[in-house]
């Protein structure tokens, strides 16, 4: 994913294999793929259409095999000599496979290495023994025991560490030995593509929350049986390499320690397949959650305002999916809301009668002043240490939220700004995470260790 490349090629599209077109295909993380053509693919009774192939195939010049998926022209011009050139985007790129149909993009496993992956393992194979008094340094490596987590419908998840030994050469003068840690999904049946993304999307979360820095992909690879071939009488699935776009991924490149992360595999390896089993059960029920959550890791230009109303609004879904939080039951609401409608008088214009009738559809869920209350009390053994005053830290929230919601000036002066924004925000932050990890399976007394060891939660204070 972060690897930029370009492959010269000849390009065509899978019901028109013999119109082919010469031209340049480039990809950055940041751009994505370009696919930049001497001509085009298209017949010219279709030039003033808007081209949007779902596939465009194409053999590189060092005969790889490449699959654009999910393409459209962004540019097609004619010079004055009648010299025509054409640009496609492409949402995907898939090396070493030709998929004919989008029904064909199918994976029986996928391999992801992700950022910060190596750290939050922190498993190693090596034993070195430096140099001493001997005159020599022994260095052994033995590749650690895969870790796996069966979590139900048919789909494994693998911690998997790969190596790469030393080279041998006439003049010997160095050696290396590189290991990397990777996710593999497998899959009893083969996955769509797009169920495929949305496995590494829920693990890519998974991972973010326990490092607390977005765990963009760093390289994806899949088997499918499109490319499944017979070698000296075994079945071989040559690996496809698949790229997208990553824009962020350029930024996110600072070292992070296990001191630095929530919790590392090392604090959950006992209960790694009951942790993920959790994870997964709840994507569906908890997906506004995650949403609103992860939104604010992966936005990192978000502006801080935003940021802060991004977390109360996740907090009280989380409150609403877990806690419920109405004062009466519906049943019970309707009659208080019947009486309150019929109690608008005559005269109210009908727009205000409308966003009266509107508001109090709501008015028995819980404020968010009643559910930070809440939160509070369930979680208060590990919130004293971190906010002193926990009337004035909910009082600061309400009415920063207030005033950032409906920007009344009596409430401005009351509403919190700048630097104080930005710690009641990563406090905010902070009571999110609890919730989620308590929700995964971590018991009170852990998450109060897991937040006092942080290097980032030590400094922070109300």
């Amino acid at each position: 994913m972060i690897k930029e490349f370009e492959y010269k090629g000849i390009w065509w599209l899978p019901d028109n294999p013999e119109k082919r077109i010469s031209g340049t295909l480039r990809f950055t993380p940041n751009e994505g793929a370009i696919l930049d053509l001497i001509g085009s693919i298209e017949d010219i009774k279709n030039m003033n259409k808007t081209l949007e192939p779902e596939i465009v195939l194409g053999i590189s010049s060092n005969g790889k095999n490449i699959t654009l998926y999910k393409c459209f022209e962004t540019k097609s011009s004619f010079s004055s000599e009648g010299f025509q050139t054409s640009l496609f985007y492409a949402n995907f790129v898939f090396i070493g496979v030709h998929f004919q149909k989008s029904e064909d993009i199918r994976f029986k496993s996928i391999s992801v290495h992700c950022l910060h992956l190596d750290e939050w393992v922190n498993i190693s194979g090596f034993d070195i023994k430096p140099l001493g008094e001997e005159k020599e340094i022994i260095i052994k490596y033995k590749l650690p025991e895969s870790f796996q987590a069966d979590i139900g419908d048919g789909l494994k998840i693998l911690i998997n560490i790969q190596v790469t030994g030393p080279s041998l050469a006439f003049v010997q003068k160095e050696a290396a030995i590189k290991q990397e840690t990777e996710i593999e999904i497998e899959t009893s049946e083969d996955k769509s593509f797009e169920d495929c993304i949305k496995v590494i999307r829920q693990i890519q979360n998974f991972l973010t929350l326990g490092i607390t820095e977005p765990a963009y992909p760093l390289a994806i690879t899949g088997l499918t049986e499109v490319n499944k071939e017979m070698v000296e009488g075994k079945i071989c699935y040559p690996p496809v390499e698949i790229f997208y776009r990553l824009p962020d991924i350029s930024k996110a490149s600072k070292t992070l320690l296990p001191v630095d992360m929530l919790f590392t595999f090392k604090d959950i390896s006992n209960r790694f397949e009951s942790f993920l089993r959790t994870w997964f059960g709840e994507k569906d029920s908890l997906e506004p959650v995650y949403d609103l959550y992860f939104g604010t890791l992966y936005n990192p230009r978000m502006y801080l305002e935003h940021h802060f109303l991004s977390l109360i609004q996740a907090i009280e879904s989380f409150h609403q999916c877990t806690c419920g939080g109405e004062y009466l039951s519906d049943e019970g609401y309707k009659a208080v809301y019947k009486a309150l409608v019929t109690a608008i008088p005559e005269n109210v214009g009908s727009d205000l009668k409308d966003r009266l009738k509107e508001y109090l559809k709501y008015g028995n869920e819980f404020s968010l002043r009643k559910r930070l209350k809440e939160f509070f009390d369930k979680y208060r053994k590990i919130l004293d240490k971190f906010i002193e005053d926990e009337d004035a830290f909910i009082e600061k929230v309400v009415n920063t939220r207030n005033y950032q919601t409906h920007h009344d000036k009596e409430l401005k002066e009351r509403a919190v700004s700048g630097e104080d924004l930005y710690h009641l925000t990563q406090k905010l932050k902070m009571c999110l995470e609890v919730c989620l990890l308590a929700e995964l399976g971590f018991s009170l007394e852990e998450i109060k260790d897991l937040f006092s060891r942080n290097s980032r939660y030590r400094q922070e204070s109300i």
